[in-house]
């Protein structure tokens, strides 16, 4: 793989010609939005800095979409708007999201046509991390904080530029008359590479590593010991808002005119009380299959580390920190997982 040198000036000038072409990228430390081209300069210096707190889950799995049609229209094809997109900033973490979606979404018996064509549509242009959270964790779960894989173009932030590696073809016109990148700047990259390795992997040095060929033997979903995790649950779903691998969803149909209807598809939480539940009156009826909070929250990080392992071969879970960041309750995954152990 041939690897390139970006003057930062020249990424802001490259991205701000191409402001019209549906670019989206940090525009703070919390969102991603689409490129201003006026403010590409700024946006290629957030570059450097952590990952965002929004996850970029959103742009191919939207949080509310029309999946179908019925009534006069039935059998209709539901219209995908997939322009071409190119997300710029993506972290490693975030690439072994992509991953995981690809594998639920995309493979197996059944396949999201929505999602596959928004993925088709999209360039990956990610960054190695320069900074990161106090709630960042990749290396606990076999992640770093430098992409290996999964990219079109990935950047690694060094003095005065980026140094650039091309993956695809789609990949290829981001480097196209850029000169190749000399021999101080790969060791500066490399250097970056270790240094936040290291720095990731002291601030979790108190936690246990996992992995998915040996996830953790947790305790089951109706357990007593996910009590005293669950008594600071508030049910506000933000765990599983901003994680990039939750994939949960829920459908309603709604009238779209007098005989017309549609099926909606919006973004769902295991976490909520109203998760699954069926139908129905009666003695026999279950109207929810995990009315207790405990159990909910037990199915989540069981999900990650427990199911995704035996379904997948994967971690759920990617190390973004995210649910730490966003949680009311101050609960932290890394540390439920290492106490209820057994």
């Amino acid at each position: 793989m041939t690897t390139y040198w970006f003057p930062k000036a020249k990424l802001a000038q490259f991205i701000g010609e191409r402001g019209g072409r549906s670019i989206y990228l940090p525009i703070g430390p919390e969102a991603l939005g689409r490129l201003r081209p006026e403010k590409a300069g700024a946006a290629v210096e957030a570059l450097a800095g952590a990952r965002t707190g929004q996850s970029p889950k959103s742009l191919f799995f939207p949080t509310a979409e029309s999946v179908g049609h019925y009534g006069p229209a039935a059998g209709a094809a539901t219209a995908v708007e997939a322009p071409p997109v190119t997300l710029v900033g993506l972290r490693a973490c975030e690439l072994r999201a992509l991953a995981y979606l690809d594998q639920v979404l995309l493979e197996g018996d059944f396949q999201d046509p929505t999602y596959a064509a928004r993925r088709d549509a999209l360039t990956v242009v990610s960054v190695d991390c320069a900074d990161c959270r106090e709630t960042c964790f990749c290396t606990l779960v076999g992640g770093a904080p430098y992409a290996a894989e999964g990219y079109d173009v990935n950047l690694t932030p060094i003095e005065g530029g980026f140094v650039a590696d091309v993956a695809t073809e789609k990949g290829r016109a981001w480097v196209e008359g850029l000169a190749e990148a000399s021999a101080e700047q790969l060791a500066a990259r490399d250097a970056l590479r270790e240094a936040m390795t290291e720095r990731v992997r002291a601030q979790n040095a108190e936690f246990s590593p996992v992995a998915a060929e040996s996830p953790p033997d947790l305790p089951n979903d109706d357990a007593e010991a996910w009590q005293a995790y669950a008594a600071d649950c508030v049910e506000c779903a933000a765990c599983t808002n901003g994680c990039p691998t939750c994939h949960c969803f829920y459908l309603y149909d709604q009238a779209v005119g007098p005989e017309d209807f549609e099926r909606v598809r919006t973004w769902d939480s295991c976490l909520l009380g109203s998760y699954h539940r069926m139908a129905g009156t009666g003695a026999n009826v279950k109207p929810t299959p995990r009315p207790r909070l405990r159990s909910r929250l037990a199915n989540r990080v069981l999900h990650k580390f427990s199911y995704s392992p035996q379904q997948y071969g994967l971690l759920g879970c990617v190390g973004c920190g995210r649910c730490i960041e966003g949680c009311l309750g101050a609960i932290d995954i890394r540390k439920a997982v290492q106490e209820l152990s057994q």
